[in-house]
């Protein structure tokens, strides 16, 4: 997890730390009593990808001023909307445990994507239908391999065929009627496209949430050269995305709208 560190900005815009600041050391050390800064993020983004939000209340002192960042799990967390008196309507969070709903100033909350900018949806409910089809491809695979990777023959006649596959697994003789005659056969697994198929799915999960494969340890086509690329390519293809999203939540809720010209947080990459 990378260091998110506070500064102050000038007018002419250059950044220096800025560690008296009461954010400081909520966000580059300890958001809350219960987390170091490592485990908030690593849980926080944990929620956003396989639920579709990651929610953490922002606990304030008498001056509006940050004094924890406490990390909510998402099955704790609904949206209500309310009614002002100029009737628009509001967005507020009800969660559990809390006697008043929190308005949004006081909540982070991080989408994975949104089809309504309100509601996170997570990547494997998006990725759930192919998933499946991994799952389906494992199975088959499994039992493919434990059958020895082979068809043993097939008993062909002659006359009119009848056939009862009875299981479908792809291991045993099927046995037709009448004068037989035995041919054996040998089906390899690049032949049955097991192999691809098992790769296609490690590539494709990589995709939903758009990690290289390198990253899942799948080096079927990777050299040092571009192991190497893929590593600066993870920052601006992978994580920057991710970096963004926590650094405008951060900023526009965390530091009070008076600050928001001259102070702001920042990963360190």
């Amino acid at each position: 997890v990378l260091p998110l560190e506070t500064y102050r900005v000038d007018k002419e815009g250059f950044k220096t730390p800025y560690q008296d600041h009461p954010a400081y050391e909520l966000l580059n050390l300890e958001p809350s009593e219960d987390m170091t800064r490592f485990t908030f993020f690593k849980t926080l983004m944990t929620s956003v990808l396989l639920t579709g939000n990651g929610y953490a209340y922002i606990e304030r002192d008498k001056n509006i001023y940050p004094l924890q960042i406490i990390y909510i799990p998402t099955p704790q967390v609904s949206i209500e909307w309310i009614t002002d008196s100029s009737g628009i309507h509001r967005k507020r969070y009800r969660v559990t445990g809390f006697r008043e709903l929190v308005e949004p100033r006081d909540m982070i909350h991080v989408l994975n994507f949104s089809y309504d900018g309100i509601i996170g949806v997570s990547t494997l409910t998006h990725a759930r239908q192919s998933l499946n089809i991994s799952s389906d491809s494992e199975a088959h695979a499994s039992g493919f391999f434990k059958s020895g990777a082979n068809t043993a023959g097939v008993l062909t006649i002659e006359g009119e065929n009848r056939t009862n596959p009875v299981t479908g697994r792809p291991n045993g003789i099927v046995i037709l009627e009448g004068n037989m005659r035995y041919q054996p056969i040998t089906v390899s697994p690049k032949d049955s496209q097991l192999l691809e198929s098992r790769q296609f799915n490690v590539v494709d999960i990589c995709r939903f949430f758009s990690v290289s494969p390198v990253k899942a340890f799948d080096l079927s086509k990777s050299s040092y050269s571009t192991v190497e690329a893929t590593q600066l390519a993870y920052l601006t293809d992978t994580a920057s995305a991710i970096i963004t999203k926590i650094e405008l939540e951060i900023n526009r809720k965390v530091f009070l709208s008076s600050e928001r010209r001259s102070v702001k947080a920042e990963f360190n990459t």
